[in-house]
């Protein structure tokens, strides 16, 4: 699920970047590319979103925080902060808001993501954060009350690399409130047999659980309120014809996100989430998150805290319904939808709707590639089913609804604010700002 972030600009109100690959019209007012415009705040400079490669010069794009073993339990205002107030001090700020208009708020010790109406778009306008640190490898627990209250609500906990496209993640959508889905996407590849889910044992809408997913170089695993579901090895997910590990290894951040699966116009999405999702004017969806806690890894930076949970041992592997094997069920390898170069359009979407970085209309996250289009994406043969596990007393719940791809991960939003007046002195435009991640 692409959490790529589309941008919907007035005319005229960013430095319209050249269109060469090899060029740039960056300034140094203006010194942040990204998808065809530049700019100087967080949404152009963050790693992860700003391409190095057409910015105005080799240290334009801010580098990455690295990681930062820390729980974080929401009870201070300053622990989210809208992406545009940002300054880039990873230490001052541990989330950023990345939806204008900001949809997140701190209270009674817990960060709430809303979903609200928007009657323009006809669907829902939710919340995705990321961690201003990034994390490769380590440990991540964020105890989590879902939103999965009515069909077509999406509620997610991922990590993410959108620069590369690898992705580890938990969602649950709202007419399955007991159930789980875990998943992980190699480069964007759309691979359905990564998905597997899970029966919780209970409504995960009504209580908080703790979700945890241990990232080692060598396995991932994925563990409800200290239960391991599922357990990945790296070694099982070699692709033959690829000459390849399919396995996410790439920096990335830790993403939480709500949006409307339900209303965003992609088939196969609908089909996924529920369809369609029910609204009023006054109706409002809040996902609520207690506590993060992030763990590092020996080798990543901010803090080398090294404290990765090994996954409980079972002697019974994971089984799962026809079709939904990790062991691919073709030699033809998945084709990545998301590789569009188009400029974004003032509603979010690109001209040809393909879903990453042209950011589709079904998509948001906080992390995939095309909407239902999957039709020209087939399953790759990573081969990964004999090397899982599960200790966990529930076998995986039926997917015959499955997502239909990696992107759907935060549903795409559209909304607008008021400009940013240009400081004195600094010659730049004034700037009205939409995010609407692709998930």
């Amino acid at each position: 699920m692409s959490r790529l972030w589309a941008l919907a600009l007035t005319a005229g109100a960013l430095v319209s970047a050249a269109s060469s690959a090899s060029e740039s019209t960056c300034n140094e007012w203006a010194p942040c590319y990204r998808e065809g415009y530049c700019d100087a705040n967080a949404m152009f400079c963050m790693w992860d979103l700003c391409d190095a490669t057409k910015s105005y010069n080799s240290t334009s794009c801010w580098k990455p925080e690295g990681c930062l073993g820390q729980t974080v339990n929401f009870d201070s205002s300053s622990d989210v902060v809208p992406v545009k107030q940002f300054s880039g001090n990873p230490n001052t700020n541990a989330f950023v808001s990345v939806f204008e208009p900001d949809n997140t708020k701190i209270e009674d010790g817990k960060l709430v993501l809303d979903m609200t109406y928007d009657s323009a778009q006809k669907k829902g306008f939710g919340a995705t954060v990321h961690a201003s640190h990034t994390i490769q490898y380590g440990t991540v627990t964020a105890r989590i009350k879902t939103a999965a209250i009515a069909k077509g609500v999406v509620s997610a906990f991922i990590i993410r690399s959108d620069q590369v496209g690898d992705e580890i993640d938990f969602e649950w959508v709202g007419k399955e409130p007991n159930t789980v889905e875990t998943n992980f996407f190699y480069h964007d590849i759309l691979n359905y047999s990564n998905s597997k889910y899970f029966d919780i044992g209970g409504d995960s809408s009504a209580d908080y659980h703790d979700y945890t997913i241990v990232w080692d170089p060598d396995f991932i695993s994925w563990a409800v309120d200290g239960k391991t579901l599922r357990t990945l090895k790296r070694e099982d997910t070699y692709n033959k014809s690829a000459k390849e590990y399919r396995f996410p290894a790439a920096e990335g951040r830790v993403g939480l996100s709500i949006w409307d699966g339900g209303n965003s116009g992609a088939e196969g999405t609908e089909e996924w989430a529920g369809t369609p999702t029910p609204w009023t004017d006054s109706t409002v969806y809040q996902m609520f998150v207690d506590s993060i806690t992030i763990k590092c890894s020996g080798s990543d930076l901010a803090n080398s805290e090294s404290d990765t949970v090994e996954p409980a041992s079972s002697d019974s592997q994971q089984t799962s319904d026809a079709g939904s094997s990790d062991a691919g069920s073709s030699d033809a390898e998945a084709s990545d939808e998301g590789s569009s170069d188009a400029t974004p359009s003032d509603d979010g979407s690109s001209d040809d709707g393909s879903s990453d970085a042209a950011s589709s209309d079904d998509n948001a996250s906080d992390a995939g590639s095309s909407d239902a289009g999957a039709s020209s994406a087939e399953s790759s043969d990573n081969g990964a089913s004999d090397g899982e596990s599960s200790d966990y007393s529930a076998e995986p719940t039926s997917d015959d609804s499955q997502e239909p791809s990696g992107t759907e991960g935060s549903g795409e939003q559209s909304s607008t604010d008021s400009p940013v007046e240009p400081s004195p002195g600094t010659g730049k435009c004034k700037v009205v700002t939409v995010v609407r991640p692709i998930q």
